[in-house]
């Protein structure tokens, strides 16, 4: 009887260790991958590759064909399916958008009552946290156009911006405003007084400062609000 037990509990062992055995073979079995390709009409393929790239599995590759402004996408059916929502609402038709700009001549005044304008007294608390209490608009333009588009505003006080649209962001509701540069016209001489590329969030004020010096007592302010 007790022969039978001891093989009976060998037996057992050895079934145990060929189940341990064949235990890490399913797990490495290979992963199911597919393919798809994704040609975009409207936006550029690298930058596409950039917004999807978060959403891919460690198994998952990106091959840009620049010549067709195209991706090939390889990953698991079920990440497959994010990639090509996200790529459905990248590749959306050129935005329209609307740019007001606003010049604003700002000064640190002592000894005298803050000169705050009717028509800036919207934005004059925005303008006080630089330090600034007397104020003078130096014009004010909306420039309408589409991603890609080109903008340029001519004020009767003699500044220019020229400007970029670039492209809209809708995870952050933002649009680029690429190469954006103010001049100032005089004796026939357009001089440039600054240059910057900004991320405007939609309906939100941004304000830019041009100063000779940090501690100068004057500025040049351009305030900034993009609308959809």
């Amino acid at each position: 009887m007790k022969r039978a037990l001891i093989s009976f509990a060998a037996v057992l062992m050895l079934s145990g260790a060929a189940m341990a055995e064949t235990a890490p073979a399913q797990q490495d079995a290979p992963k199911s991958l597919s393919v798809r390709t994704f040609t975009f009409h409207y936006k550029n393929a690298e930058k596409a590759a950039a917004v999807i790239k978060p959403l891919m599995s460690e198994d998952g590759t990106i091959s840009i064909q620049p010549s067709t402004n195209a991706l090939v996408v390889t990953d698991r059916a079920e990440n497959l399916k994010s990639v090509a929502r996200a790529l459905a609402q990248f590749d959306a038709p050129p935005q329209a958008f609307r740019l007001t700009v606003r010049l604003v001549g700002a000064a640190r005044v002592s000894g005298e009552a803050p000169k705050v304008p009717d028509d800036l007294r919207d934005v004059a608390p925005k303008l006080e946290m630089f330090r600034f209490n007397s104020f003078e608009s130096l014009g004010n333009a909306d420039v309408a156009g589409r991603e890609g588009d080109p903008g340029i505003v001519t004020l009767p006080t003699g500044y220019r911006a020229a400007f970029k649209f670039g492209e809209y962001d809708p995870a952050s509701n933002s649009v680029t405003v690429s190469d954006f540069q103010l001049s100032k016209l005089k004796d026939d001489q357009l001089t440039s007084l600054l240059k910057t590329t900004l991320n405007l969030r939609v309906g939100e004020t941004y304000i830019v400062g041009a100063t000779k010096t940090p501690q100068s007592a004057r500025a040049l302010m351009i305030v900034l609000v993009a609308h959809k």
